[in-house]
């Protein structure tokens, strides 16, 4: 334990939302603040409480109007103003009745990969009377069953609209989940604001103290305090797998080097108009296309369309976008690349071009050519402040409407970058449109530099 709990006082928090702490908690920074600019850091992480990539939750205290599993859906909140069912309002979130007895609400979110939680995400999109007054977020590490055994049985109901756990079943769970681990306070209670979507007041972003940024987590405990909703929860960090168990060529073979399964990670592109390029990473075929990576149409194609005589190609000229993707490992042998155009049958890019290069220690400026975008997307390549070279690996290609495009060793400039060991990809699409998915699959080598706390 690096320090004992530090229990507010009487002033620090009022009566009403007064709760029980765990005796194995460490606490977090009294000084995180919701700070919008983290926007832009957040746009290169991954959301390790993303359901896309297998987050569950393991128990929630209340579900009357809105159930806890929508807390960790991939997609932004709606709302519905028609949408009434029998226990009232429907909501895109998770949200609790209001609370008549003592206590307070909270859930249990098992994360789908492991992974160092660099800054959190809460979100209460719609919620504009009814959101949670204020929250709390826990981390811990469990190395227990991944059925959750250890919790004890289930709830019959969980999932189910207008259900709740039993006191006795609260009571239990808690105590479990207090005992498991050494639980750290990842983000102290913070008020929230009521859920105006206008300028993106919804959504609180905030830091992860760096010295709780560094230890892995598996799951996150969310304190309700004390009811409400709360449409979105993400935890924005990096993947941590065992590069010699999990990752390693010897051990596992060939696999999706990109997959943010194995700590793929988007860096930044020229554009995001529609869709981002970590969605490019997500386990699975796309399942609409806004869960791909798309830009705005470029302003630089030429206004009459003609056909380059030697490539075969259309003539672009200046007119191009692209991503950059940081792989999961190093790669030493690659087997094939894949894009998907799944959902895009209109607006597909013409052509397809791969550069790869080795650098690992690069900055994201440097990778990003000092004019790409980490965050909000805009801009195209400019002036490096690092020397990156790289190297074409797929030709520009040809692609088509809504399909997987296959390319193996004998499509790959296997001459030039087959042989060299690989830590990004640079993808460009002639002259904009939108992708679903990247897939490279390869061999690991050697484990990837460690990603600090943001």
């Amino acid at each position: 334990m690096i320090s004992r709990l530090v229990r507010p006082s009487a002033k620090s928090v009022p009566r009403r939302l007064a709760w029980r702490m765990p005796a194995r908690l460490l606490c977090a920074s009294k000084s995180s603040v919701d700070d919008p600019s983290l926007a832009g850091a957040f746009g290169a992480l991954t959301n390790l409480a993303d359901a896309r990539l297998g987050s569950k939750i393991l128990f929630a205290t209340d579900e009357w109007f809105a159930t806890a599993d929508n807390m960790i859906k991939a997609t932004p909140p709606v709302f519905d103003p028609e949408a009434f069912c029998t226990q009232g309002k429907v909501m895109d979130g998770w949200e609790s009745r209001r609370r008549r007895l003592p206590g307070h609400d909270w859930a249990l979110v098992r994360l789908g990969v492991a992974g160092f939680v660099h800054g959190l995400e809460l979100d209460t999109a719609y919620f504009t009377g009814n959101q949670v007054p204020a929250a709390r977020v826990l981390a811990a590490s469990i190395d227990a069953a991944e059925d959750a055994s250890w919790l004890g049985p289930p709830r019959a109901d969980l999932g189910v609209r207008g259900t709740c756990a039993t006191p006795d079943e609260i009571a239990k769970a808690r105590a479990r989940v207090e005992a498991i681990a050494e639980w750290h306070e990842l983000l102290p209670m913070m008020r929230l604001r009521p859920g105006y979507v206008k300028d993106g007041q919804s959504v609180h972003r905030f830091a992860t103290p760096p010295a709780l940024a560094a230890k892995r987590v598996t799951h996150l405990l969310v304190d309700a305090l004390p009811d409400g909703g709360l449409a979105r929860l993400r935890a924005w960090g990096v993947v941590a797998r065992h590069f010699a168990s999990e990752l390693a060529g010897p051990a596992v073979g060939p696999i999706d080097l990109l997959s943010a399964l194995h700590g793929g990670r988007a860096v930044g592109c020229s554009n995001q108009h529609y869709g981002e390029p970590r969605n490019l990473l997500r386990p699975g075929r796309g399942v609409r296309m806004d869960d791909g990576w798309e830009t705005s149409r470029n302003p630089h194609r030429p206004p009459v369309i003609i056909t380059d005589a030697a490539s075969g190609l259309v003539h672009m000229p200046g007119a191009s976008e692209w991503c950059v993707l940081r792989l999961a490992a190093v790669a030493g042998n690659l087997e094939r690349i894949e894009i998907d155009t799944a959902h895009f049958r209109g607006n597909f890019p013409e052509s397809v071009l791969v550069e790869a290069c080795e650098a690992p220690h690069a900055t994201p400026d440097a990778l990003l050519g000092g004019g790409g975008s980490s965050g909000g997307g805009g801009g195209h390549r400019g002036e490096a402040t690092e020397s990156i070279e790289w190297r074409t690996l797929l030709p520009r290609t040809r692609l088509g409407p809504d399909a997987i495009h296959t390319f193996g060793r004998d499509a790959l400039d296997l001459e030039r970058s087959g042989s060299q060991r690989i830590t990004h990809v640079r993808v460009t699409i002639f002259p904009d449109g939108g992708i679903s998915r990247v897939r490279l699959l390869g061999t690991a080598v050697d484990p990837m530099p460690p990603v600090g706390p943001k």
